[in-house]
C-alpha cells in the first residue's frame, strides 16, 4: 500500500506498477508525489513553490 507522505492516507496507484518518474496525486489533500524507487516504492513530496 502507497501512504501519502502529507495526510498519511492510503493513495490509489494505477492498476500497474509505478515507474520512477511517475507523478502520484493523493485523492483526499491533492499532494502531489514523484516516485523515486520502485523496489520498494518510494515516494518524494513534491513541494509548491511559493
Amino acid at each position: 500500500m502507497i501512504k501519502c507522505l502529507d495526510c498519511d492516507r492510503a493513495m490509489n496507484a494505477d492498476e500497474q506498477e509505478p515507474e520512477i518518474g511517475d507523478i502520484l496525486v493523493c485523492e483526499a489533500c491533492g499532494a502531489e508525489h514523484e516516485v523515486i524507487s520502485v523496489e520498494p516504492v518510494e515516494l518524494e513530496l513534491i513541494e509548491e513553490e511559493k
